[in-house]
């Protein structure tokens, strides 16, 4: 097993990284997180350079390649505090594992090329982490369902031409691929601490009517498709932690570097200097857990366990930089001018997407507590 880039992947590390700091560094990024709007232009730069299509095969329009090279533009977009295409992959990922012929070819191509948005539609006011609580219903009448329910807490909600809205019908929980024209669709903007390039609202569904093809895989067997999307998107999530600690932790080691204390540097001191490896060693760690959960879903192998532990491990590196951050720089990272204080704020909306740390420690604890599980 080999959990190191090959000459490509590091070419589209190098290339991902050069665009997220240029479109990182352009004024308007500022505007769009003050304001909390989506950056379309990024969209579709990273579109025109066939990122937003990684996973998708060439037959749609895509690149055709897999989790690595996903996790990698994840991990430099989010570096550059740039929202990548995680909403895409979700979306494309759930399409190519349980859709039609007929889904597939209406929304992969678009999807692919980055010229729509997409969304994830399961949170609700008391279910989030647990789908038992789900209350949002889906009834058939004639040829087509009606839907009736609150979302909460979803990303680019009224971006997406495209939302996967999880609902309960007569024979349980089904995902619907829900077209934005359909009608009995409103939107309330939400205005949240981090991730604010990537828009969250609150969806009302009010008697919404959506054709009877509507289903994504099979109805009743919603949680099997939320799976199929999440084992992969996790991995997304970790990267953004991932790339967010790397960020930080370069600002941070750039600032002990530079700044005197007396004839010293700050990083000349020891206790500095521990902070420094031991959150390095860590986000490596963080990192290579990450690439093992990849390579296992590119070799189509079961990953439940790695992906889990590479989520947790890249949460509680990413906390422990952005907090400690503040210890290597001082007084120099509690300005509003400065990337501390977005760095937090993006790691702890981060923390809870694709499950929290302890969502994450029960999975791996249930992957571990199996008969067949073996050290």
């Amino acid at each position: 097993m080999n959990f190191y880039f090959t000459e490509e992947q590091n070419a589209l590390r190098e290339a991902v990284a050069a665009y997220s700091k240029i479109a990182g560094s352009d004024p308007n990024r500022d505007v769009e997180e003050r304001d909390s709007e989506f950056s379309w232009d990024v969209l579709h730069a990273l579109g025109d350079r066939g990122w937003t299509g990684v996973i998708v095969p060439e037959q749609y329009g895509g690149l055709g390649k897999g989790a690595m090279e996903y996790t990698i533009i994840m991990e430099e977009t989010a570096k550059e505090l740039i929202y990548g295409p995680q909403n895409l992959i979700q979306a494309q990922q759930g399409l190519l594992a349980v859709g039609t012929e007929e889904q597939k070819s209406k929304w992969l191509p678009e999807l692919a090329k980055g010229k729509i948005m997409a969304a994830q539609a399961i949170s609700e006011p008391d279910a989030g982490s647990s789908f038992q609580n789900i209350q949002t219903t889906a009834v058939k009448d004639g040829n087509k369902w009606v839907l009736n329910g609150l979302k909460v807490h979803i990303n680019l909600g009224k971006e997406a031409q495209l939302m996967m809205v999880l609902a309960k019908t007569d024979k349980g929980l089904t995902e619907f691929l829900v077209d934005r024209d359909s009608k009995g669709i409103r939107y309330e903007k939400q205005d949240p601490i981090g991730l604010r390039s990537a828009p969250m609202y609150d969806v009302h569904f009010e008697d919404c009517r959506i054709p009877a093809d509507s289903v994504l895989g099979r109805e009743g067997r919603g949680i099997e498709t939320f799976m199929a999307i999440f084992k992969l998107s996790r991995l997304g999530v970790a990267s953004q932690l991932i790339g967010i600690a790397r960020g930080c932790l370069e600002h941070a080691v750039s600032f002990t570097k530079s700044r005197k204390v007396g004839e010293s540097r700050v990083s000349d001191f020891q206790g500095i200097q521990w902070i420094i490896a031991k959150l390095t060693s860590e986000l490596e760690a963080a990192k290579l857990a990450r690439n093992q959960a990849a390579w296992l879903h590119d070799q189509k192998v079961n990953h439940n366990l790695e992906t889990s532990i590479a989520k947790y491990l890249a949460g509680v590196v990413a906390d422990e930089v952005v907090n400690k951050a503040f210890t290597l720089t001082g007084s120099h990272a509690c300005y509003r001018n400065r990337p501390y204080d977005r760095y937090v704020r993006e790691v702890k909306s981060l923390l809870a997407g694709g499950g929290s740390s302890e969502v994450m420690l029960n999975n791996v604890a249930r992957e571990i507590l199996r008969p067949s599980y073996h050290y």
